[in-house]
């Protein structure tokens, strides 16, 4: 199948399955690199925002300087 073709069908997808195929094609990408980077059924640990309070206070404070800044 042509890749101008394979784009098209692409392009009608559901977003859920464009996702799916975005996670495929990377996983076989890693394959064709190094066999070792991704061990299937392995959790890897992601960061997240959630619970970073002190982060967010850091933002805030910078955000009312600034803020204080401007105003004069």
């Amino acid at each position: 199948m042509p890749l101008a073709e394979l784009m098209s069908q692409v392009q009608v997808l559901p977003k859920i399955d464009k996702l799916r195929l975005m996670q495929f094609l990377a996983t076989e990408l890693v394959k064709e690199e190094d066999t070792n980077f991704f061990v299937e059924q392995q959790e890897y640990p992601v960061w997240s925002p959630y619970n970073c309070s002190e982060a967010a206070n850091i933002l805030m404070d910078l955000l009312a300087t600034k803020q204080q800044e401007k105003n004069g």
